[in-house]
């Protein structure tokens, strides 16, 4: 099997956390998931190969997400239109690409991994990540269900020994259930591979289908946008969204109580918990025999 980006333990479930990392010393989440097109910022990707040097498991985006979100609003087109289209005709790919290649070039398998540039449907995705793959990089491939058919699953998780599962966000709570279910019974003819669902906060499905891993923006959502609050969770299950107090105050510096760097310490307590949670309920699983 092809062997995707870094080295990782199969004893492990991590909840990759998408959160601010700046001025933490290191006290923030042990497993980060970070989009090429933010570290454009010649700080913030200092302070990733910071991370990694410090131990963090660093997942690395392609940032393809965003530059759909870009074109679709842009043209006012679906983003299922958007990801669908030829990497040649999406603004702003070419830059993209060389960007990704810069960043992996640098970092290389001291990443967790490297999600491929998913970008065109399912012929597209091939040719580009065989480019890159030609180039010397192994990028962790995309599948994306509800448009590339399950025989491409099949292909993927004979060849590769990691895989993503994309685009489950943009599908409805009753879809999202028979595709994480559906991916769940077809990895055990694959008992090596590691799956990884993009864009999907644990919850209580998982307690029925564990996979390999997932990433998670919801819990910083009180860290990106004003309006919002933090969110909390107790065994995988969303509570409620935290009161008006707990709300980070763009107008303060980073220091006072309702600072930036107060706010991402909850945030990432928050998403440590979940971590635990998920890992001990898998753990308490496989001493019971019911999974592999």
């Amino acid at each position: 099997m092809i062997k995707t980006g870094g080295t990782w333990d199969s004893s492990d479930r991590p909840v990759f956390f998408i959160a601010a990392i700046q001025g933490l010393e290191w006290e923030c989440h042990n497993y980060l998931l970070v989009a090429v097109n933010h570290m454009a910022q010649t700080k913030f990707r200092q302070e990733v190969f910071d991370a990694i040097d410090a131990g963090k498991k660093v997942f690395i985006d392609s940032g393809i997400f965003n530059l759909t979100q870009q074109h679709s609003e842009k043209y006012g087109i679906s983003m299922d239109q958007a990801l669908g289209t030829a990497p040649e005709d999406i603004d702003g790919f070419d830059n993209l690409f060389d960007r990704y290649c810069e960043i992996i070039g640098i970092i290389g398998d001291r990443a967790w991994g490297y999600i491929e540039m998913d970008q065109g449907g399912r012929d597209n995705k091939i040719k580009t990540r065989k480019r890159l793959e030609a180039m010397g990089f192994n990028p962790v491939p995309v599948y994306h269900p509800l448009n590339d058919g399950w025989d491409y699953f099949d292909e993927l998780a004979s060849t590769y020994d990691r895989i993503c599962v994309g685009n489950v966000v943009q599908a409805d709570a009753a879809t999202r259930k028979r595709i994480i279910a559906t991916i769940y019974e077809r990895c055990r003819n694959y008992p090596d591979l590691w799956v990884h669902l993009l864009g999907l906060t644990p919850n209580p499905w998982l307690n029925a289908y564990p996979v390999g891993s997932c990433d998670s923006s919801t819990l910083a959502a009180g860290l990106r946008w004003t309006h919002s609050t933090s969110e909390t969770a107790s065994a995988l299950q969303p509570g409620t969204d935290l009161r008006r107090g707990f709300r980070y105050d763009r107008d303060m510096s980073s220091d006072p109580e309702r600072g930036n760097s107060k706010a991402t310490r909850m945030v990432g307590l928050t998403a440590a918990f979940m971590h635990h949670n998920w890992r001990g309920l898998v753990n308490e699983y496989k001493e019971a025999g019911l999974y592999d």
